[in-house]
């Protein structure tokens, strides 16, 4: 989308929306178990694996496993073309109107979304159907919520911005808890308001997250959005990350490393997927989808967000 035409479909929504902080939280339950989503899978910084979201239930995996396989009989009648995902940016800020992300920041992340679903990112990027198309951002000033934690903040925060069905990307940007880059909802049966990418606010281009500042953490959180688990999901152990061209990885043997020569899985084919989006490289290091993610992420559009 030419700058341009950004601007004039979006002036209205790009006004400061002024929301008083709210009430007092109420805080349940003790330890890191209690800011981790049911059905998500998180992006995070060397050190802070226990952040790590992938909490997605067996249950839930076969659930939407299912509806895949159903997704895979009826492709021949998917005729392809692009797919056109509305996406709605919702920046949160202090009560004060400071830690938000401008709208060049906004703009920037939009291109770094669209390149690297197009394949544009690396030679061995496989390109997918995906693009997407700002529809609005607004701007809440709520430093209760600009303090963002999954426990705390997710549902009240999502249940008054959300908007759209299941094919509309909500994207919250925060300032959320140290080590912690971002994380994003599966397309679970029946998704509610609370579907959606957080995104650590510095993690957008030119914020402050030193490694990861290139607008990727979105790349990666909307990959989940569609449906994909870390390439080291499982470890070593089938399924894996149920995708037949990523070799398995272990979460073991640091997915945080940018060696191409890293053999987490020896007893499987291949090297690690260090430059998958779906691995834990940062920024510069990831830059590619492969085309089993590509089809699974069509797969899910088809049978998960319909």
């Amino acid at each position: 989308m030419k700058r341009g035409m950004w601007v004039a479909t979006t002036v209205l929504a790009l006004a400061a929306l002024s929301v008083s902080p709210a009430s007092a939280k109420v805080v349940s339950g003790t330890g890191e178990n209690c800011d981790r989503p049911a059905a998500g899978h998180a992006r995070v910084m060397p050190g802070y694996e226990h952040l790590d979201l992938g909490t997605v239930t067996r249950e839930q995996q076969r659930a939407m496993e299912r509806k895949l396989r159903h997704a895979r009989k009826t492709a021949e009648v998917d005729r392809g073309g692009t797919i056109r995902v509305p996406t709605r940016v919702h920046v949160i800020r202090r009560n004060n109107a400071s830690g938000g992300v401008s709208n060049a920041q906004v703009d920037a992340q939009m291109q770094v979304l669209n390149r690297s679903f197009r394949g544009d990112t690396s030679p061995d990027a496989a390109p997918t159907r995906f693009r997407f198309v700002l529809k609005s951002v607004d701007r809440t000033n709520n430093t209760d919520w600009h303090e963002w934690t999954y426990r705390d903040d997710d549902r009240p925060a999502k249940r008054a911005l959300h908007q759209g069905g299941t094919r509309t990307l909500n994207l919250y940007t925060a300032s959320l808890r140290p080590g912690l880059l971002g994380y994003a909802f599966f397309p679970v049966p029946t998704p509610t308001f609370v579907d959606g990418v957080v995104l650590l606010n510095e993690s957008l281009p030119g914020g402050d997250a030193a490694l990861y500042n290139l607008g990727d953490t979105a790349v990666h959180e909307v990959g989940h959005w569609l449906n994909l688990y870390h390439t080291f999901e499982n470890n070593c152990a089938a399924p894996g990350d149920r995708v037949g061209d990523t070799p398995y990885e272990s979460y073991d043997g640091n997915p945080f490393a940018c060696n191409e020569a890293m053999d987490s899985c020896p007893g499987k084919p291949g090297n690690d997927p260090v430059h998958n989006f779906s691995s834990y490289g940062n920024d510069a290091c990831i830059d590619r989808f492969s085309a089993g993610q590509a089809t699974r992420m069509t797969n899910a559009w088809n049978a998960l967000r319909a």
